[in-house]
């Protein structure tokens, strides 16, 4: 009877110290929340770039001793969809930290429940500089936001006209743009600033159109863009799908330089989709790249390819920055306090995969040597997307589509 009695108090003890010890353990753990559209290539990215980081992170010893536990919502690349997002992230999981996204209008519709939930926001996928300006007209409420991916798409578009400047017009002598951003609300204000800059620069923009995503039928514009005299034609595209376009470009030997920023021709299952004709497009890499950015850029890059079978969107890079910041952050100030990781990221000068993660006082990304600096690539075959500017990363010479010639 004693022995039963012994036996229960100790399996009582043990299950105590065990489920306390569970408690413990779940304690210490740091919730990171991450929203994006996870059925979509660019939420693919934000998922696999959080996990590979989370995996070293934890491998590491985590974060101030805590391990990383990750939380996914799909926004659906729809704002009402983002705000359940947001909310169940904030209420329902009680993430400590929210990273992610995608589309600038789902950003824009959850960064006030962000806010309300104080919640400190290390923003991959959206490049509206209207994020920014909530910081800027209320500090307090918006200081969560920090423009941790991309740059804002003023300067990804800022950067595309030194390109051409420095790519097509020195080198080539090649003077007159067709642009053709999609219609969503960060491809209109670039397309604006294109049409403003692109100008100053001693271009003539002799064609310009806005078109519906879901467009499949390019002959329209396409026609035009001929008639035009256009020697070179940039794209906007994120929520496009980017192969109709670029299949009908190669088909019909449009005589143009043809590329942009395509989120679909990032990655190498595109050359696939395109059947190859893709060959000769050139694409703008915002945030990251096969190319020596840091020390850090080709080792991440070939070993997200090695782990996951295709090459990193800009949000695998941001993601993957986002929670080696957070860490970083936390170290250098020895909490993970919300008001505290703010003050600390506002003046740091973090290398990352994609870049140096350093901030305004605004919390935008800084554009540049000193900050992010996008890629440019040339598709030149079956997951060849070799570099061809900045010219101190250049992987190849660029080829001009033989039809041109």
């Amino acid at each position: 009877m004693k022995s039963r009695t012994l036996g229960a108090v100790v399996i009582l003890v043990v299950t105590c110290f065990l489920l306390c010890g569970a408690t413990a353990y779940a304690a210490k753990a740091i919730k990171v929340g991450v929203t994006g559209p996870l059925q979509k290539e660019a939420g693919i990215g934000d998922k696999n770039g959080a996990m590979l980081a989370a995996e070293e992170i934890n491998g590491a010893g985590g974060i101030l001793g805590r391990k990383v536990v990750l939380s996914f919502v799909d926004d659906g690349a729809r704002a009402e969809v983002g705000v359940h997002a947001a909310k169940k992230l904030i209420y329902d999981d009680k993430v400590d930290v929210i990273t992610g996204g995608w589309l600038s209008g789902v950003g824009l519709s959850q960064s006030q429940h962000i806010f309300d939930g104080k919640k400190l926001w290390l923003s991959v996928g959206p490049a509206t500089p209207k994020l920014v300006n909530f910081v800027k007209q209320d500090y307090e409420r918006a200081k969560y936001f920090f423009r941790v991916g991309c740059v804002n798409s003023d300067m990804f578009a800022l950067d595309t006209i030194i390109f051409a400047k420095d790519f097509f017009k020195d080198k080539m002598g090649l003077t007159k743009v067709a642009l053709l951003p999609e219609s969503s609300v960060w491809a209109r204000e670039m397309g604006a600033f294109y049409k403003k800059h692109f100008e100053k620069e001693g271009f003539e923009i002799v064609y310009m159109d806005v078109f519906d995503p879901r467009q499949t039928d390019f002959s329209p514009q396409f026609t035009k863009i001929r008639k035009s005299g256009a020697q070179m034609l940039f794209t906007v595209q994120a929520a496009a799908p980017g192969v109709p376009l670029t299949k009908q470009w190669a088909d019909t030997k449009l005589p143009v330089h043809q590329g942009g920023y395509s989120l679909a021709s990032q990655v190498f299952n595109f050359w696939d989709k395109t059947g190859g004709k893709c060959r000769y497009e050139f694409t703008q890499l915002i945030n990251g790249g096969r190319a020596p950015i840091t020390d850090k850029t080709i080792p991440f890059f070939d070993k997200y390819v090695e782990t996951y079978g295709f090459s990193p969107t800009y949000t695998a890079f941001g993601c993957y920055d986002a929670l080696h910041l957070l860490k970083a952050a936390a170290e250098k100030c020895g909490s993970l306090d919300t008001d505290t990781l703010i003050k600390t990221i506002e003046k740091m000068k973090f290398p990352g995969a994609a870049g140096i993660n350093a901030f305004t006082k605004y919390h935008d990304n800084i554009y540049g040597e000193k900050g992010k600096q996008p890629v440019w690539v040339q598709w030149q075959g079956p997951k060849k997307m070799e570099v061809i500017y900045p010219f101190k990363w250049k992987t190849a010479e660029y080829i001009t589509p033989p039809w041109m010639k």
